[in-house]
C-alpha cells in the first residue's frame, strides 16, 4: 500500500503556467557598432555620397555631431571588409552637384554600399540642406565719387603757393642754368644789400670821425 507521501506527489495538480522548464525562444537584438551604423545608414540611400553629406546623415540619424575623421575611419574600414566601394566623382558629377556651375574644389570621393560598381550621381542634393553649390555672395565695392572739375580747380588753387613763373625751356639743361643763375642773382642782391649797409655806417662813422677833429 502507497505511502501517504507518495500519493500527494501523483495527486498534485499540475500548473500549466508554469514556465520554470520553458525553453527560451527570444533573444536581445545586439546593438551595432559604430561602422555596422555607418554601413546600414549607407546602404539605405540611392545615390552615392561625399564624407560631408555621409557624416551629416549619421549625426541627424544617431542625433550626435560626428566628425568627418571618424566617419572616414568607418568607411576605410568597411571598405577594406568588402562591405562598401568608392571611386572619384567624375566632372560631369562634380557639375551636377554644383547644380550646374563649375566648381574649382577638388573632386569628391563618393561612397556606396554594398560594395560593387558605384552607380552614377544623378541628383544635386540628397541630404537636406548639404549642396556642394552655394551661391557667392559679394561685398558692395565702395565707390568714390570723383570731385566735379570746378571743385577740383578750387582744391588745387588753395594749395598752389606763389611762385615765380619759369620761361618755357628747350631742354633740361636750359632750366638748369636758370635756376642756378636765379640763386646766383638772389645771392648777389643780399651781399649787395650787406655792403651797402656796411658802407654806410662806415661812412657815418668817418663823418663822427671827422667832427671830432
Amino acid at each position: 500500500m502507497p505511502k501517504l507521501k507518495h500519493m500527494a506527489r501523483f495527486t498534485t495538480p499540475v500548473s500549466l503556467n508554469d514556465t520554470k522548464d520553458t525553453p527560451i525562444t527570444s533573444m536581445v537584438k545586439p546593438t551595432l557598432t559604430f561602422t555596422e551604423s555607418v554601413r546600414a545608414i549607407l546602404a539605405s540611400q540611392t545615390q552615392p555620397l561625399s564624407v560631408i553629406e555621409i557624416t551629416e546623415l549619421v549625426s541627424r540619424e544617431t542625433k550626435h555631431a560626428y566628425d568627418e575623421t571618424y566617419i572616414r575611419l568607418a568607411l576605410k574600414e568597411l571598405i577594406n571588409s568588402g562591405k562598401a566601394s568608392s571611386r572619384k566623382e567624375t566632372h560631369e558629377e562634380r557639375r551636377v552637384r554644383a547644380q550646374g556651375e563649375d566648381a574649382r574644389s577638388l573632386r569628391a570621393t563618393l561612397f556606396w554600399s554594398p560594395a560593387g560598381i558605384v552607380p552614377p550621381r544623378t541628383i544635386a542634393e540628397v541630404v537636406p540642406g548639404i549642396a556642394l553649390y552655394k551661391p557667392e555672395t559679394f561685398t558692395a565695392r565702395k565707390i568714390y565719387k570723383y570731385p566735379t572739375k570746378k571743385i577740383q580747380r578750387a582744391h588745387l588753387n588753395a594749395q598752389l603757393v606763389e611762385v615765380t613763373p619759369l620761361p618755357v625751356a628747350v631742354s633740361s639743361n636750359q632750366v638748369v642754368d636758370y635756376l642756378i643763375e636765379k640763386m646766383v642773382a638772389e645771392r648777389t642782391a643780399d651781399l649787395q644789400s650787406q655792403l651797402d649797409a656796411a658802407n654806410a655806417k662806415m661812412a657815418k662813422l668817418q663823418e663822427l670821425f671827422k667832427s671830432a677833429l
